[in-house]
């Protein structure tokens, strides 16, 4: 959806149910992942944080670390609007050494 037209959330929690209703673990994140930025959009940064929470706990365990980063970015940025600078740091920090140990293949790197 190209404009604002306030279906974007209604829409995604149905996807995110019909994932999880087939068993698509990853596509369920990605979608949760999606989400938080939505909430973020629209303002609603309590509901962002509460999503923030549950999808880093359940990326831990999947150990998907690209996800993982993006969602600590998008609880930085939270964070920041909401003017809270330490928490927004700490989240930075975190992205930061997940992505550090994403592993890189060693031609990838000389580039």
């Amino acid at each position: 959806m190209g404009t604002n037209t306030g279906l974007e959330v209604p829409l995604c929690l149905e996807c995110i149910d019909w994932a999880k209703s087939e068993k698509r673990t990853f596509l369920t994140q990605a979608l949760e992942a999606r989400l938080i930025l939505l909430y973020h959009t629209n303002g609603d940064y309590t509901q962002a944080l509460n999503t923030v929470n549950r999808v880093m706990k359940v990326l831990k365990k999947m150990d998907d670390k690209q996800l993982l980063m993006e969602v600590q970015l998008s609880e930085s940025k939270v964070y920041h609007t909401l003017s809270n600078v330490p928490k927004a740091r700490a989240a930075l920090t975190s992205a930061r050494t997940t992505a550090n140990s994403i592993y890189v293949h060693q031609n990838c790197k000389q580039l």
